[in-house]
């Protein structure tokens, strides 16, 4: 996130979310309260590729577990990342097909 831009337009993992937010701030409280609501997250880089210049497209499966270990969240998403300048002005993600 450190390479977020301050006015990044990020749209998160269906799952999570699907309303657009607007803002580093917005995406880091966003974070927040999903690291609040789980206790565990990882992440499996399953592809990543440059598209475009300027453009990462990546595959990753992620899977949150809530601290009582009952509830578990899993899904895979692709990730399309825009840059400008070093950094990322837009980020959609989009659960992946199959």
């Amino acid at each position: 996130m450190a390479l977020f831009a301050r006015d990044v337009e990020y749209l998160p993992p269906p799952p999570l979310g699907r309303e657009p937010i607007r803002g580093l701030p917005a995406v880091l409280e966003f974070w927040r309260e999903v690291f609040a609501r789980y206790e565990r997250t990882t992440i499996e880089n399953l592809s990543l590729e440059e598209a475009a210049r300027g453009r990462i497209v990546r595959t990753a499966r992620l899977c949150h577990f809530a601290a009582t270990g009952e509830q578990r969240l899993e899904y895979t998403i692709c990730q399309t990342t825009c840059l400008k300048a070093g950094r990322v002005v837009r980020q959609v993600n989009e659960l992946a097909p199959g």
